[in-house]
């Protein structure tokens, strides 16, 4: 898996978390990641690489996260 500016460098699917790997320009590798809310796991998925398009596909751009719902204070 790689972006056009080959900053992209894994992906992997934990079941309760979805999770991106890059590099940023110094060569410095960080993860993004997305915590699964409890009601949507899937606990018969298969883990591994991410299916980047089947999880947009799956969970659209309007779902939050699991934190997302966490008040702050």
């Amino acid at each position: 898996m790689s972006g056009a500016a080959g900053a992209l460098v894994g992906s992997a699917d934990h079941g309760t978390t979805k999770g991106l790997y890059a590099k940023d320009p110094d060569g410095l590798e960080f993860e993004v990641c997305w915590l699964v809310p409890a009601n949507l796991v899937d606990t018969d998925s298969t883990r591994g690489e991410l299916d980047l398009e089947a999880e947009i596909a799956r969970y659209g751009a309007d779902t939050l996260g699991a934190c997302a719902r966490v008040p702050l204070s």
